[in-house]
């Protein structure tokens, strides 16, 4: 039996081996047989040729290599599809079938050499799989398995592709050649396949024809002499691209090529505006998603192809621009010039949507590269298409888009100092330099060398500059005040309000506080800013942001607090700036909703930074709390900043605290060093935060707010430890926190004017005497209804004892109820007439919190303890204490006094 098992597994190999080789060798023995003795194979389809025997073999060997070699394509094809949506499982799969095929393919062509379709599916291959490992995004979002396939590939590929890199590099060298000049080659060698060879390229010359008679009509207007191109021709043909346009299947860069060609053998400035008005729609037209930004090579040729028509317009003025012209489509010549005419199009929406294509790219860019400061220079190019297209519309009278365009020119101004204003200014001089020196080498003849379309893009768009008639103003603030009046004449109620925030904010950073201000008041801005679009809004924050900072410089700490404050306090300071996301645990949004904040984010060079703010918002809410804080003994006052209170209250429930590492950190160890008067250690904490790098005044900045902790430090110190001190030399505050005499005469001075310190002058020896503090008005009624409230009981109590039968012997010991001990007066509950405790002397420190309490009719009742310490300075915190029945027991009880000493009078009459 196993020999038979053996036996037959052999047999079944050689089987295989036989079916292998049987379908290879299928159409040869089919051939040999004859036509009417069996009809079966390729001979059956043969029968009733014309053609010889030895012809008819040549054809069936013909036409199993082409099916091998249908398969090879048909391979790559589903190849390509897969690379196309990532799948390198498959790709692998497909990749392993593809070699076999090739196997199979090059035994039955008898070559030695790989089809050209092969080499071109490698070369794809291996552009395609360097190109995903790049993108790190894109192999993040790969599953395991797929990821596992690509990296799989990548290291088949290595050992795969070497063998193959020659002929990857001739064609890599010339990817435009034929796809099928291996089999071409090969029909050659051999004289007898002449005829299917000539059949196949019968077949394929018609297609090539088909292809070649397309181009030739696409190409029809481009190969004709520009002299025979007629009015009409033109016409016709711009006619056609602009009903083709959104069309699928219809190359946009083509129709910009076609549609700049027309531009050029247009005939007459009516027809040369009117095609480079679509020239622009079709820029536009090849990047249409508002996801993406426009590439700066297109982006500039669009502005070149503008300053074309502003000078066309310019030129001719009875060309009139209107967007919603429809066109005349049978006009068949060029209008009389001087007679007004109408052509599509709309220049200021032009030039709005090249400004947010800026915008977009400066979003995307990363700005720690060159490419975001070469993107930063095309910004005075726009500049100059921005003040040609107000110089047209001032020409025409359109007041209202001239408002528009001056809002966009103001934007670009207003967050610039005066040092980037020049800087700009420089750049736009070197830039009409540059322009006058590739004039000149045009006009000696220098020549372009042709190369392929983005290329030429990317050439065209370097030779677009700044016009040479393009000045700027010398001062920025001009500049901003002229457009700012044609705004405020001439713009709508939104371009007003974001005008003014602009000069504000150019304002503010050029530190004139108080212009801004009353610029900031004046608007009433901040009334009617919550019913604003966000973007105007964002403008607004970042417009208190700087009023802030301005304040801050200013050394107005109260002014500054104000106004960072509830920008500040909300946490959210980032999504407020549009400076980055706030992502938030309890906070949700939907993917349109992060990608509409996305695209109001600001580009990195109008940042402000966020470092820079957090630390002027908690140092002047420190200056301005610690002094509270040292009086929190005597006086109770609403938080100035309840995120400083907070941060505070934090940092002190830490049990160890280690070296400030970040902002908060620096400011809260200055807090607890100020709080204790060591000015000096707060500002080494405060002067060591990096932020103050960023201020082009430093030095002036650090200056006052040294003063301002010097002066803080002495008002601290004085009410925290002035109550210890009998008398203070002016000459030691002075050196103690080395100010002048006179500004430590008038610290100490307006202190004792507003009544945060009990003291006097005494000027022969410029000393502070501190003086005992006398209660308040407040604190003296609590202090004589605490009195009242005690007699009031003690004479309840003597009623009491009255009626339940005499004094029981301790009227000579027993002093009133809640009488006079140790000094103070100690509240005793009033309960049921219990009197507990007497008295032993008078009041020496104060007086205690009377806590009346306690059940029935007789006693009081509700009062809070309270009143004054052993210093009299805490404060008295006791409330109405509501006695019931209080008053009708005194009358009770005086009535019944009364009576007793009537009937003792009687008595002793008897």
């Amino acid at each position: 039996m196993a020999s038979r098992f053996w036996a037959g597994g052999s047999d079944t190999d050689e089987d295989e081996e036989k079916k292998t080789t049987s379908e290879e060798e299928s159409t040869d023995d089919s051939s040999s047989s004859d036509s009417d003795t069996e009809k079966k194979g390729p001979s059956k389809f043969m029968v009733g040729s014309s053609d010889s025997d030895s012809d008819d073999d040549k054809r069936v060997v013909r036409s199993a290599k082409d099916r091998r070699f249908d398969e090879l394509k048909g391979t790559c094809e589903e190849m390509r599809n897969k690379l196309n949506i990532n799948d390198w499982g498959t790709v692998q799969s497909l990749f392993d079938k593809l070699n076999k095929q090739m196997e199979k393919t090059l035994k039955a062509a008898d070559s030695l050499g790989a089809p050209r379709v092969y080499i071109k599916m490698l070369v794809e291959l291996e552009d395609r799989l360097y190109a995903t490992l790049a993108n790190k995004e894109l192999t993040k979002k790969m599953s395991p398995t797929n990821a596992k396939a690509l990296n799989t590939m990548r290291q088949r590929l290595r050992k795969h592709n070497p063998a193959y890199a020659e002929q990857m590099e001739k064609f890599r060298a010339n990817p435009e050649s034929e796809e099928e000049p291996d089999s071409e080659d090969e029909e050659s060698d051999e004289e007898d396949e002449a005829e299917s060879g000539a059949e196949g390229e019968e077949e394929e010359d018609g297609f090539e024809k088909i292809k070649s008679a397309k181009e030739k009509k696409k190409d029809k207007l481009l190969t004709m002499d520009p002299k025979e191109i007629t009015y009409e021709m033109v016409n016709k043909k711009l006619q056609e691209i602009v009903l083709s346009r959104g069309k699928k299947g219809i190359d946009r860069q083509d129709q910009v090529e076609m549609l700049s060609y027309l531009a050029t053998v247009a005939k007459g400035p009516y027809q040369k505006v009117e095609v480079l008005v679509h020239v622009v729609s079709a820029l536009f037209d090849i990047n249409p998603s508002m996801s993406s930004h426009m590439a700066p090579p297109l982006w500039r040729r669009c502005v070149g192809v503008l300053f074309e028509v502003l000078q066309l317009l310019a030129d001719n003025p009875y060309i009139v621009m209107d967007e919603h012209f429809e066109g005349n489509e049978d006009r068949t010549e060029e209008p009389e010039a001087g007679v007004d005419v109408k052509v599509w199009g709309n220049v200021v929406a032009f030039v709005e949507r090249l400004d947010d294509e800026h915008f977009k790219s400066l979003q995307v860019i990363d700005p720690h590269t060159h490419q975001y400061l070469d993107r930063l220079k095309d910004e005075p190019l726009f500049l100059a298409l921005a003040q040609k297209v107000s110089d047209h519309l001032a020409r025409t009278g359109d007041t209202k888009s001239l408002a528009r365009v001056a809002l966009r020119r103001i934007e670009h101004f207003y967050y610039k100092t005066d040092a980037v204003y020049d800087a700009m200014r420089k750049l736009a001089l070197q830039q009409k330099e540059a322009a006058n020196v590739v004039q000149e080498e045009a006009e000696n003849g220098d020549e372009i060398p042709d190369e392929e379309e983005e290329v030429a893009i990317s050439k065209e768009a370097v030779v677009v500059t700044v016009p040479a008639d393009f000045t700027l103003s010398e001062s920025c603030m001009e500049l901003m005040n002229q457009l700012a009046v044609t705004i405020y004449k001439h713009g709508d109620e939104r371009t007003r309000a974001r005008a003014m925030l602009c000069s504000i904010f150019a304002q503010a950073i050029r530190d004139e506080f108080y212009t801004a201000r009353d610029m900031m008041l004046m608007s009433h801005l901040q009334d009617n800013v919550q019913h604003m679009d966000i973007s105007t809004q964002i403008l607004y924050n970042r417009t208190m942001a700087q009023l802030g900072l301005c304040a801050f410089r200013a050394g107005l700490i109260s002014e500054s607090l104000f106004a960072l404050g509830e920008l500040c306090g909300s946490g959210r300071v980032k999504e407020l700036l549009a400076q980055g996301m706030s992502m938030s645990r309890y906070q949700d949004k939907t993917p349109e909703q992060e990608k509409l904040e996305r695209r109001r984010q600001m580009p990195f060079h109008m940042h402000i930074n966020l470092e820079l703010l957090e630390s002027t918002h908690l140092i002047c809410a420190m200056l301005q709390e610690v002094p509270v804080l040292a009086t929190s003994g005597m006086e109770k006052r609403k938080p100035l900043s309840k995120t400083f209170r907070r941060l505070l209250e934090n940092h002190d429930k830490q049990t160890f605290t280690g070296p400030p590492e970040n902002v908060r950190d620096h400011v809260m160890a200055a807090t607890q060093a100020l709080m204790r008067g060591n000015w000096r250690k707060a500002y080494d904490y405060l002067a060591s935060v990096s932020s103050w790098s960023l201020l082009p005044n430093k030095t002036e900045v650090l200056d006052m707010m040294k003063a301002k902790l010097q002066e803080c430090g002495l008002r601290t110190y004085l009410l925290s430890y002035g109550s210890f001190y009998r008398s203070l030399s002016q000459e030691q505050l002075c050196k103690m926190f080395d100010l002048p005499d006179k500004q430590v005469h008038s610290v100490v001075s307006k202190m004792m004017m507003d009544e945060h310190l009990s003291g006097s002058w005494d000027q022969p020896t410029s000393t502070i005497v501190m003086h005992a503090q006398n209660p308040t008005r407040l604190q003296a009624l609590a202090e004589d209804f605490a009195d009242r409230a005690g007699a009031l009981v003690d004479l309840n109590e003597r009623a009491l004892t009255l009626r339940t039968g005499g004094l029981r012997g301790e009227d000579d010991d027993a002093g009133p109820r809640g009488g006079y001990q140790d000094g103070n007066y100690s509240g005793q509950r009033s309960g049921r007439g219990q009197g507990r405790g007497r008295g032993r002397g008078p009041m020496l420190g104060g007086l205690s919190g009377y806590d009346g309490g306690g059940r029935g009719g007789r006693g009081g009742r509700g009062g809070r303890r309270g009143g004054f310490n052993s210093s009299g300075f805490s404060v008295f915190g006791g409330g109405d204490a509501r006695f019931q029945g209080g008053l009708r027991q005194k009358s009770q009880a005086m009535q019944f006094e009364r009576m007793t000493n009537l009937g003792r009078v009687a008595d002793r009459r008897q």
